[in-house]
């Protein structure tokens, strides 16, 4: 069982004196963070418990040499997760001529040599198993003992396997931790989270747990779907359980930012909301947005939004009119479900409407959300916030483009970014003034119906898509400008327009992740190497400005 540690320990982290009182070091902040999702790949170890972020169970022939033979769906797993037999269990739906003989998982497997801890890690379990280990670690046989692994781990060689080859089925193993270099089964449960990754998010007003719920394409929809402490894993499903996500927010004196599944009944949001109000210091504010870019077809909440429209306005307006209508519905029941639940601290509730940065009529039409009969508008359900993403640079990897802008120097894509000309149709002024504009047009429709303006996201969005993520000159211009020391005076540029501009909160995407094709999202690249461009200009901001908007302290 894990122990969970509330109220909040913040005399881990320097302190702010002022006025002869003290305060945690994101007291006054104007930022906050998106976190990593919790993956075994991320570049971010997260928890001193390893076996948190390992990789689902992977069934393996080793007579074979087949690494993944594709029958998880055989696996004999108990509510928790962990295995209770290697014996297929044939009737499980999806299983069909398994033929592994091992199963095993997987530990910092990403682009990660050399950027985790090495050292000693601990492997405690309970029950009988033969468990075997690979790859950059290896296990210490004169420290080890039944139900103690001592495992030596090289993080220059890569990543590392656990594999179980055998199960005692009247006692397998369960409750298995693999507790990082520095902590064991006595101090880890207490520490919970890793101190370098404590160390990168600290001084972050919010933390958005957007990654850590698995928001994007979500399948639950009852409370008892909901991930749980004891899990063998947060890698899967639900992700991260929503009493971890609290207590990361406890001890770093953050407020928590949570986007509930789009198919979650009223009592998953009823009874989520009720468990926050137990456990989250009643010094904290709780931000709350129904999903993740409803407006955004790439993700199966916006066809479900687009389905419940349909269903509940009939064949009236357009379609995404419906989508839209249907969404600004949804969050606004979601917001009073809310704030029922907290009952006389609802005041602690900031309730977010979602909106493409790029489309301000998406505000408009969430906000008012016409086609709602019986409650239009929504604003008027009690939403507090407009939320947008206001990136720089993302019309930059489009594959029409790709060759033009592959071609480039750093010199002309900064040239770009800051004051614009460089791509023929480009925006007049570059990236910054076209992201200056989306939040003007934003800022008006939100204030003409009385909501604030923050930010969900935001930073740079150098990457390519619809194809041109794969040229390889092209990510290779945006890995090195995401390095460079000029993108921190973008950064610079990029939160002082925001500010001045009438934004309010603004939420960085994200505290950190790898560079590749996909992106370079991350404040940092890798978790221990904290001192980028990008993170010492959020850093230099939150110093240089402290919050600004009404009673933001």
């Amino acid at each position: 069982m894990i122990a969970l540690l509330i109220p909040a320990v913040a005399s881990a982290f320097d302190s702010v004196f002022h006025d002869g009182f003290e305060f945690p070091p994101n007291h006054g902040s104007p930022l906050g963070s998106n976190l990593d999702g919790v993956v075994d790949w991320s570049t971010s170890y997260t928890f001193v418990d390893a076996m948190k972020q390992s990789r689902d169970w992977i069934t393996q022939d080793t007579d074979g040499g087949v690494w993944d033979t594709g029958d998880e769906a055989c696996l004999d797993r108990d509510d928790n997760g962990y295995l209770r037999s290697l014996a297929p269990v044939l009737s499980n739906p999806g299983c069909s001529s398994p033929s592994y003989n091992a199963v095993a998982t997987l530990f910092s497997f990403g682009d990660l040599a050399g950027h985790y801890p090495s050292g000693r890690y601990i492997v405690s379990y309970d029950g009988n198993a033969t468990i075997s280990y690979h790859f950059a670690a290896q296990k210490n046989l004169a420290l080890s003992q039944p139900g103690r692994d001592v495992v030596d781990v090289d993080a220059s060689q890569g990543g590392w396997m656990m594999r179980l080859t055998a199960i005692d089925t009247a006692n397998p193993p369960r409750a298995i931790h693999v507790w990082m270099p520095g902590f064991d089964e006595h101090s880890g449960p207490a520490q919970l989270f890793h101190p370098d990754f404590l160390a990168l998010v600290r001084r972050n007003r919010v933390l958005r747990f957007m990654d850590w719920m698995n928001t994007n394409n979500s399948g639950q929809q009852e409370f008892a779907q909901r991930p749980r402490l004891d899990d063998v894993r947060w890698t899967t499903g639900g992700g991260v359980p929503l009493e971890m996500m609290v207590e990361l927010a406890n001890r770093l004196d953050a407020d928590p930012w949570f986007t509930m599944p789009h198919r979650a009944s009223d009592d998953y949001l009823t009874r989520f909301a009720q468990r926050v109000h137990a456990l989250l210091q009643t010094n904290r504010r709780v931000y709350v947005e129904y999903s993740n870019e409803v407006w955004n077809g790439q993700f199966t909440q916006s066809a479900y939004a687009a389905a419940m429209g349909s269903a509940a306005y009939g064949n009236v307006a357009s379609a995404y009119e419906r989508q839209l209508s249907w969404y600004g519905q949804r969050s606004a029941q979601t917001c009073e479900l809310w704030k029922s639940a907290w009952g006389s601290q609802a005041s602690r509730i900031t309730c977010v409407l979602g909106a493409q940065a790029a489309n301000a009529w998406t505000q408009q039409q969430a906000a008012d959300c016409p086609l709602w009969t019986a409650g239009a508008p929504c604003t008027a359900h009690g939403l507090d916030a407009v939320a947008i993403a206001p990136y720089i640079g993302g019309y930059l990897g489009s594959p029409s483009t790709q060759g033009t802008v592959a071609a480039w120097s750093l010199d002309t894509l900064f040239d770009e970014l800051t004051v614009g000309g460089a791509l023929a149709g480009g925006p007049g002024g570059g990236a910054l003034a076209l992201s200056a504009g989306w939040i003007d047009a934003h800022r008006s429709v939100a204030a003409a119906r009385g909501l604030h303006l923050v930010s969900y996201e935001g930073g740079q969005h150098l990457v390519g898509y619809s194809g041109a993520e794969n040229n390889a000159a092209l990510t290779a211009l945006f890995t090195g400008a995401n390095r460079d020391a000029r993108m921190g005076t973008v950064y610079a540029s990029h939160l002082a327009q925001w500010r001045d501009h009438g934004g309010e909160l603004f939420m960085h995407f994200t505290a950190s992740g790898g560079y590749d094709k996909w992106g370079s999202w991350g404040a940092v690249e890798y978790i221990d190497t904290p001192a980028t461009p990008k993170q010492q200009a959020l850093l230099q901001f939150i110093a240089a400005n402290p919050c600004w908007w009404p009673g933001c302290e």
